[in-house]
């Protein structure tokens, strides 16, 4: 068969990184709506050999913000 240019490779490791994100978006909404408590952390990444959380996303503590002032009702 023929060799698969660099292009095609690079573009294939960024689809497949931008899947396993999109999978732990889904599987973190859904633990926040059963849980109803939002996360303390991102996710989780290897970085020479530690396991590195993300941080918070700055939105979540923009809400948690609102909430202590009473400013977000839920019904």
């Amino acid at each position: 068969m023929y060799q698969r240019p660099r292009f095609l490779e690079e573009l294939h490791e960024i689809r497949a990184e931008m899947s396993r994100e999109c999978d732990y978006d889904i599987d973190l909404f859904a633990e926040t709506v059963r849980s109803g408590q939002d996360p303390t952390h991102g996710p989780a990444r290897n970085i020479r050999g530690r396991r590195v959380y993300a941080p918070v996303s700055p939105l979540i503590e923009q809400r948690q913000e609102l909430d202590e002032l009473g400013e977000i009702w839920e019904e």
